[in-house]
């Protein structure tokens, strides 16, 4: 959509990018007397919003943004087809994705540190209790799963707010996810998650330990050559307690983040409430204070010039388009993603990944996408 287009009560400025499954765009509501307000418009690609399949899963991801209100959730304020061409509206932050702060902060050769962990970490953690205890207004439990927490989705304004974007791969009661299905990003995946099994909301918090896993340390945690490799490293790698990584690491955030980072279901934290009680006691200590300021602070350091920041309201997820899916299965059942075939219960981790490797092979683009 060229700057100038109209799309409803929408005026397109520019396009932001382009994902797996939709387009982003920076857009405006123009009234009278010079009166406009920025938003941020996700359109599914035009070559998909005729199949109905996909169709689906974007009117999916907007009914369940449709009941998230929360101050650490992107909002979306609006689901329009207009001339065959789904979209949803979305809340424009002025900011930059974890993962564009990283990236930044990385070519300067230091760690984010822990401050900008626990800060993070904490509006995460209240992000994904909130989501996870969500239930429709009849009353019935969504059972939400993000299945998507990575540096992409997670979004820092230059005033220090914090947000978690994109739902777009969400699995909750109203979408069960068949197993065997793999969605997300193979880097900041649970090793349930990558096995194609079933996931509950302990998955997120185990994406969510890689993230600050990362962001303590500076280091990426999984990540190899091929998403075979990186699944590999998700279900078996040693995890290197990040304290010996960063020595002077408070051993209070080196317990959070290892406790995330449990691959025993049993072990690792049951619920993001628990995480964020123990989050907000580490935030109140002097060492940890003052962390919405010092993200304000990291964000206009790295990105000093207001007017190229990127218009953030939805990540432009790096996850490949989904897989097509049974035409005959019930919108129930239908969830993106590649299919893996889960291992027996006693089954090694190594036929999961020959399984998932022969999956993948040859494809080079999509590897590059995902980051």
């Amino acid at each position: 959509m060229p700057a100038g287009q109209v799309v409803g009560k929408y005026r397109i400025i520019r396009g932001v990018g382009v994902g797996g499954m939709a387009q982003v765009f920076l857009a405006s509501r123009d009234g009278p007397e010079g009166f406009a307000k920025p938003y941020v418009i996700k359109r599914i690609l035009p070559e998909l919003s005729g199949d109905p399949q996909f169709a689906n899963l974007f009117v999916i991801e907007a009914k369940v943004a449709a009941l998230l209100d929360h101050p650490n959730i992107v909002h979306v304020f609006d689901f329009e087809i207009e001339n065959g061409n789904y979209y949803l509206v979305m809340e424009y932050v002025a900011g930059a994705s974890l993962s564009q702060i990283m990236r930044a902060n990385r070519r300067r050769g230091t760690a984010l540190g822990s401050r900008f962990a626990v800060e993070i970490g904490t509006n995460i953690a209240h992000a994904l209790a909130y989501a996870h205890d969500l239930a429709t207004p009849d009353g019935k439990a969504l059972d939400l799963v993000h299945r998507d927490i990575s540096p992409g989705n997670v979004l820092v304004s230059r005033d220090g707010a914090v947000k978690l974007a994109d739902f777009g791969v969400v699995k909750t009661s109203m979408t069960a996810t068949v197993v065997g299905v793999v969605n997300g990003k193979w880097a900041y995946m649970s090793p349930e998650q990558v096995s194609g099994a079933s996931v509950d909301q302990r998955s997120d918090l185990f994406s969510l330990g890689i993230v600050l896993y990362e962001v303590v340390t500076g280091k990426r945690l999984f990540r190899a050559d091929s998403p075979a490799a990186t699944a590999s490293r998700v279900m078996d790698a040693p995890i290197p307690r990040p304290k010996t990584v960063v020595s002077d690491l408070d051993p209070r955030l080196d317990h959070i983040v290892m406790r995330l980072l449990e691959r025993d279901l049993k072990t690792r934290y049951q619920t993001a409430a628990a995480l964020a009680a123990d989050l907000e006691a580490l935030r109140e200590s002097p060492s940890f204070s003052g962390g919405a300021n010092h993200l304000r602070v990291v964000v206009r350091t790295l990105f000093p010039e207001e007017g190229g920041m990127p218009a953030l309201g939805t990540s432009v997820t790096d996850s490949a388009r989904p897989s097509p899916v049974d035409p005959h299965q019930s919108l129930e059942q239908v969830t993106p993603g590649p299919r893996v075939v889960p291992p027996d219960a006693g089954g090694s981790a190594r036929l999961v990944l020959a399984i998932v490797g022969a999956c993948l092979v040859g494809s080079a683009l999509f590897w590059f996408l995902l980051f």
